[in-house]
């Protein structure tokens, strides 16, 4: 890949693409790539990962997903990186009762209901892709009626930057598995 790309991507609906082999293998590269979990201690492990943390949302909420594409529609098409999420409260939305951290904070996940994970492929980050894609999101979960929007990541974590930039403020903070998570938060209705 030329560095820096020459071309900038293109941000298209996740259903808008065919979900070809090559798609889902590009997506789930740039997922366990930019996963802080490294190995699993078997093939089902690693299964129940990508479900918690991708598949879950692009099997239930694929709606809301988005491509950041390269080249998109040739043979040459890659994906630069994607973003998934979910528009309703998962403090009140059964697939996601496995993760505590969201019932600890249900009085904020009422106020900031959207919620999002963006990943991008080495190559294409720190050039703007990671803003466009969560800027198309905020716009589609505020045309929904969402209030607002919101991330957990680890204290400290250099992607708090990032959102910090994009108007997010950290508005709690919980401790879960031994490690301690900020929600930062960004209102989408005044």
């Amino acid at each position: 890949m030329v560095w820096p790309p020459v071309f900038s991507p293109m941000i298209e609906a996740y259903l808008d693409r065919p979900r070809t082999e090559a798609l889902l293998a590009q997506i789930d590269a740039i997922f366990f790539e930019a996963s802080g979990t490294k190995s699993f201690p078997s093939a089902a492990a690693r299964d129940a990962f990508r479900e918690r943390w991708l598949g879950r949302y692009l099997k239930h909420d694929p709606q809301h997903a988005l491509l950041a594409l390269q080249s998109p529609g040739t043979a040459s098409e890659v994906v630069a990186g994607y973003l998934v999420g979910a528009i309703d409260d998962p403090a009140r939305a059964p697939r996601f009762h496995d993760l505590g951290y969201f019932q600890n904070l249900q009085h904020l996940t009422a106020r900031y209901p959207a919620q999002l994970h963006v990943n991008l492929a080495p190559g294409w980050r720190s050039v703007g892709i990671g803003r466009k894609l969560l800027e198309e999101f905020c716009a589609n979960a505020s045309a929904l009626g969402a209030p607002g929007v919101h991330v957990f990541t680890g204290r400290g974590l250099r992607n708090v930057h990032f959102y910090a930039r994009a108007g997010f403020e950290e508005v709690g903070s919980v401790t879960w598995n031994a490690r301690e998570l900020v929600m930062l938060g960004r209102r989408l209705t005044a």
